[in-house]
């Protein structure tokens, strides 16, 4: 592994912005998710990886949804709703991974070679 202060941050932040989706359990998901996007959309302009952060952060709260699901409704881990909810967690969190991956700064691998005149 060529970059392991960089996985360590990715893994962490990322982790920690799942975590963050049970904020949007109740009304203040009219709030956090228009403000995610509208960043996203800001980031996006900018051309910046971390629009992918952005956007992909609302669909995080698939996994939310999905705990809630799980832990209300006996046998709900076997239904397709259950499923769906799972995979668009798990699609949110890879736009996220992405992003940061991009994102967050790593050693560079290039040598600069000066060319002396």
């Amino acid at each position: 592994m060529n970059h392991p202060r960089k996985c360590i941050a990715v893994l962490f932040l990322t982790a920690l912005l799942t975590a963050a989706a049970g904020l949007m359990i109740g009304p203040q998901i009219l709030i956090i998710v228009p403000m995610a996007i509208l960043a996203g959309v800001v980031f996006a302009i900018r051309r910046s990886f971390l629009s992918l952060v952005c956007f992909g952060y609302p669909f995080t709260f698939g996994v939310a949804s999905a705990l809630i699901g799980y832990a209300e409704n006996p046998g709900y881990e076997r239904t397709t709703a259950f499923a769906v909810f799972v995979a668009i967690g798990m699609a949110g969190i890879a736009l996220m991974a992405a992003g940061l991956w991009k994102a967050v700064p790593g050693r560079s691998q290039r040598k600069i070679s000066r060319v002396v005149k």
